[in-house]
């Protein structure tokens, strides 16, 4: 089936999807979570075979996310009743009533791109939205177990997956879809929005960014350190919410770098035969990648950065080992580049205003992470900066919390997926007013011709 015949059975499909109710949209999210664990041999295999990682650990927050959703649809479905304060409300009923946009398509990548591909399903499903999802091609063994999923779990005219590389996506976005929603980087993000613009259609965007770390003087230097190299080694940093520099003080930045590297040591090398034969740690995605990783790392290090550990690449293999750098500058690519890979550059600051100063010369990011005792640095820290979200003695943590919206701001992204937000996000908030059905029981209406007085009148509710 082509891209333009899917859309159409979706487009056709879509009027009766928007009038299930709440009992029908759970049993279908339930048969969606029941196909997911039909395939789970497939989703761990898949993932070893593409990042050297299994794909299960993905699995967990879309359990989550679905079973969220299933448990409070009923009452997200209801009309949000308006307070009757306000004038124009006098004596009428105001109401919220959630509407499904009509037919999404989501574009997503290739880093957990079971996960990705349908979370955010999730959330235009349980809005009443027949959904297209193109997983990423670079992924291809989970795009087809994702295909597998959905024709399972779902009718053609309700939800298509359709695979292929940039020129499906194109395809695609030519098409009047109702919103669209892409989770990715930057660059194809501009190129999602001005396609949907053409059409009017309002866009999802959840585009990573560069995320900064501020360490405090007051800061545990050993957990936060544990918790930095753990966030930053996840699939080996090709995860949009990990650290990807530190700022730490002066004073403390040695004994950061060493704990750092003490970590990576103890998780991917406790042994002594090197971090590259680790069971645990994950391969980039494919050589393009590798070389672009490997690319940051030596412009760095021919302008002046120091590898304080790390530092090896195998482009065959797909593999960066953990590295760490310190003295980097603004004269390097990767001081404003996001690395999307396991690079952490270490940078000292002297005040809290340096350290705010440097992260807003970069674009607002998708996470921020502050590590502090001091609760007056923290509230310093999170009050003088701007980001998507953020995370407090801790990293990541932020991300599939269905009680939390999530997403960035500005360049790391528009709009917010997960949980009521998610529901949210993909609903049109039709405001409704009714009058009382009996004219006799309505508010007054005025009608010209008007009195001389009503200016006065007017002027009176206007300055009492």
């Amino acid at each position: 089936m082509s891209v333009k015949e899917a859309f159409q059975r979706l487009r056709a499909g879509a009027p009766k999807f928007a009038r299930t109710t709440a009992a029908e949209r759970v049993a279908k999210l339930q048969a969606l979570q029941k196909a997911v664990n039909d395939h789970l041999d497939e989703i761990d295999e898949a993932g070893m075979a593409e990042i050297n990682m299994s794909g299960l650990g993905q699995l967990l927050p879309l359990k989550e996310e679905i079973a969220w959703a299933c448990a409070h649809l009923e009452q997200w479905m209801k009309p949000g009743e308006a307070a009757a304060g306000p004038s124009g409300l006098m004596g009428r009923r105001g109401y919220v009533h959630h509407e499904p946009k009509g037919v999404v398509l989501h574009l997503a990548t290739w880093n957990a791109p079971v996960l990705i591909s349908l979370s955010p399903a999730v959330s235009m499903l349980a809005a009443g939205n027949t959904v297209m999802i193109k997983p990423s091609e670079l992924a291809p063994r989970s795009a087809e177990i994702v295909k597998k999923i959905i024709e399972q779990a779902f009718a053609p005219d309700e939800v298509a997956v359709v695979l292929g590389g940039p020129e499906v996506a194109q395809e695609a976005l030519a098409l009047p879809f109702n919103h669209v929603c892409y989770v990715g980087g930057t660059r194809v993000g501009k190129i999602v929005m001005k396609a949907a613009a053409d059409h009017f259609a309002p866009v999802t965007l959840e585009l990573g960014g560069k995320n900064p770390v501020i360490v405090d003087k007051s800061a545990d230097i050993e957990d936060a350190a544990k918790k930095i190299t753990f966030g930053r080694s996840i699939m080996a940093g090709q995860v949009c919410l990990a650290p990807d520099y530190i700022l730490v003080p002066h004073a403390q930045r040695d004994k950061l770098v060493d704990a750092l590297a003490a970590n990576f040591k103890a998780f991917y090398d406790p042994s002594g035969a090197g971090v590259k034969a680790s069971a645990d740690f994950s391969r980039i995605i494919n050589p393009n990648h590798t070389k672009r990783i490997a690319g940051l790392i030596a412009d760095a290090k021919a302008k002046g950065a120091k590898i304080a550990y790390g530092g090896d690449v195998d482009e065959g293999q797909r593999y960066i080992a953990p590295t760490i750098l310190t003295d980097v500058t603004d004269e390097m690519d990767i001081a404003f580049e996001e690395t999307f890979g396991p690079v952490l550059c270490v940078m000292g600051y002297d005040t809290r205003e340096e350290a705010v100063a440097e992260v807003a010369k970069r674009p607002k990011p998708l996470g921020l992470y502050i590590f502090a005792a001091d609760r007056d640095a923290i509230d310093f820290f999170l009050n003088n900066t701007r980001s998507g979200s953020a995370a407090i003695n801790n990293n990541v943590t932020q991300a599939n919390i269905p009680t939390l919206p999530f997403g960035g701001c500005n360049h790391s992204g528009i709009g917010r997926l997960g949980g009521h937000a998610g529901f949210l996000e993909f609903s049109n908030l039709r405001a409704v007013v009714e009058d009382p059905a009996d004219p006799k029981q309505a508010p007054p209406a005025f009608y010209p011709p008007y009195p001389a007085e009503a200016r006065m009148f007017l002027r009176a509710m206007l300055t009492s």
